[in-house]
């Protein structure tokens, strides 16, 4: 990554800094320009919050940007706010079309076996972030993919929180089956936030705050985490509407709230536009990985996700986020891969 680690509390937003008034306070400019882009900087701000900087870089390019940009999002099961170590529950790859605006987010199972360090160390892929933060997952992401990540972005649950209460909840229709767990895990998620809530009294069409849409998002218990990663990005797609919908002042108290609790590589600079693309903005199809899979128990790594094989499975991954673009697996996928079904007996076809 190119882009120098920064801490999201460092980051200072303001109308008066000298960025924005060089950019946006200009005499040239009207104040009705002024006062759209102050609104769209603050908008950017939002989403940079919600989905780690994704949808921002959509939003900032300018008519000389082109080509990929992609980013690790982590979303860290932290009870004390920490976002260094810990357990990933969320893990995407969120690549940004340049010159479309397309966003796509692939969700990477937190159990999938590969090898997550150097010295041919395997395990579940969410033990990289528990073992060795950022640096050790994105190694893995970017090691058994075969993808480079520009950027990361690492958020903790008490953020995700904050900020869908702001932006005034998420309507989620709440199964028979979900609604058997989901009082149990809004009370873990009050206990580790300290953001007050209510249980659900019933299943069917809710209006959940950020607590209860937290607690969906975490539910797994009574299916698989195939299905989690759904409801994570169902979640996500309804907050990304909400911010682009939501006023000047909503915005600003969702950033001032919730950048201070991430942690990324994205700098502010780089959200501030040289021209505003915002009808190009597309949250388009999002999905999971591996494609092809079984669960199966290896050794002491219990429960885990195999990819079926995980060369076959980067291929298709390349050809989803590259379509038409030519690819071949590297040595290590190709090592990897045959470790992985040779310890499993997962060969595929």
């Amino acid at each position: 990554m190119d882009s120098q680690e920064i801490n999201a509390e460092e980051i200072m937003i303001s109308e008066n800094s000298s960025e924005l008034n060089d950019e946006f306070n200009s005499g040239s400019r009207s104040k009705k320009s002024k006062k759209k882009h102050r609104v769209w900087i603050w908008i950017l701000a939002a989403i940079f919050v919600l989905l780690g900087g994704v949808v921002a870089y959509a939003t900032v390019l300018s008519p000389e940007a082109h080509g990929i940009w992609t980013l690790a999002v982590f979303g860290v099961d932290s009870r004390d706010g920490n976002t260094d170590k810990g357990l990933a529950d969320v893990n995407m790859i969120c690549q940004v079309n340049m010159d479309t605006g397309e966003i796509k987010l692939v969700s990477v199972y937190r159990d999938t076996y590969m090898q997550i360090r150097e010295d041919d160390y395997y395990h579940k892929f969410n033990a990289a972030y528990s073992k060795g933060g950022k640096d050790q997952a994105i190694w893995a992401l970017e090691h058994n993919t075969d993808l480079k990540m520009d950027d990361y972005a690492t958020f903790n649950w008490k953020s995700v929180v904050d900020a869908i209460n702001i932006l005034g909840g998420v309507d989620i229709e709440i199964t028979d089956a979900e609604f058997k767990y989901i009082n149990g895990f809004i009370t873990e998620t009050v206990n580790s936030t300290g953001v007050g809530s209510v249980q659900l009294t019933a299943p069917g069409m809710q209006h959940l705050d950020g607590v209860q849409a937290v607690a969906y998002a975490r539910l797994r218990l009574m299916d698989t985490d195939f299905k989690r990663t759904e409801r994570q990005r169902a979640v996500v797609t309804q907050c990304v509407e909400k911010a682009k919908q939501a006023d000047l002042e909503t915005l600003k108290t969702l950033a001032e709230a919730v950048l201070p609790q991430i942690s990324t590589s994205v700098s502010l600079e780089r959200l501030i536009p040289l021209a505003l693309k915002k009808d190009i903005l597309t949250l388009g199809e999002t999905t999971g990985w591996p494609f092809d899979k079984v669960c199966q128990n290896v050794a002491d790594r219990g429960n885990c996700v195999i990819a079926v094989t995980l060369e076959s499975n980067v291929v298709k991954l390349h050809e989803y986020l590259y379509p038409g673009q030519q690819y071949t697996p590297s040595e290590f996928v190709v090592k990897a891969s045959k470790h992985i079904a040779d310890l499993t007996g997962q060969h595929g076809n």
